[in-house]
């Protein structure tokens, strides 16, 4: 079964497209499911919905499912802000998501993804941003708002990875997905970044696959032609790796399903 369950329409700041030509294309390159999972920030940065658009936007989606045969999942893209939990489980409550993303784009008030802000990067000792990356990380898992982390090890996203040995890291770090009961995203969208590297990498994902953590596929799309991109990819990667099926959400309840 091939799905995509990241993908951003012209509901997020930094998206195009209507979900309609999103399910169009996905038709068209044989997917059986996609989940349109725009960005939420509590804080509503430029990229993200404000809580007035969030509210149209999780209607448009449930109307839109009405209407089409297609299977569509509504989900959402939420950043994890540490200081913000509050207002975060409040809108997780809020609304009746298939799935939740949780997802890192800043530590501190760094946009460490941005590549206006991408000198800051030389202000840290990379052993120790990884450090700190992961940390966040598996806050994020153990929160319990999420179903699917998002972009797993994204922090390599300009190509600056640690010359020592991460093993112990990511493998405190799997634990932790593994109590927390959370999904691990396959997204191919590293492919289109400066690392040219699927999130997270082939390593780092064997360690998910030996402690039986469920995976997922998204492709980060921010335009109708990104759906699904480099998915053949993705997919020798996660068979070569050893995975055999996918998780599926509805209303939060996950299913694993043959690729």
């Amino acid at each position: 079964m091939l799905i995509d369950y990241h993908i951003h329409t012209a509901m997020s700041g930094d998206a195009k497209g209507e979900l309609a030509e999103y399910v169009k294309v996905a038709c068209d390159r044989g997917f059986a499911e996609i989940g349109v999972s725009d960005h939420f920030h509590p804080e509503e940065p430029e990229y993200s919905m404000s809580y007035e658009k969030l509210a149209e936007y999780v209607k448009s989606v449930q109307l839109f499912k009405g209407r089409t045969d297609f299977s569509v999942k509504l989900g959402i893209e939420l950043d994890f802000i540490p200081s913000l939990k509050r207002k975060i489980a409040e809108v997780v409550k809020m609304y009746p998501f298939d799935y939740v993303i949780g997802s890192l784009h800043f530590i501190n008030d760094w946009g460490f993804d941005e590549p206006q802000y991408i000198l800051e990067y030389k202000k840290w000792d990379i052993v120790k941003l990884y450090e700190t990356y992961f940390d966040l990380v598996q806050q994020c898992a153990k929160s319990g708002f999420f179903d699917i982390i998002g972009h797993l090890d994204a922090i390599k996203i300009f190509g600056y990875k640690p010359k020592a040995d991460m093993t112990n890291v990511f493998l405190n770090t799997v634990e932790v997905l593994k109590n927390s009961e959370v999904c691990v995203e396959v997204n191919t969208s590293g492919l289109r970044r400066p690392c040219r590297e699927i999130y997270p990498s082939k390593a780092f994902l064997k360690i998910c696959f030996d402690n039986e953590i469920p995976i997922t596929l998204g492709s980060d799309a921010h335009k109708p032609q990104d759906l699904g991109n480099n998915f053949d990819q993705a997919l020798r990667l996660i068979r070569e790796v050893g995975y055999e099926k996918v998780a599926r959400f509805t209303r939060r309840q996950l299913e694993l399903v043959e690729i």
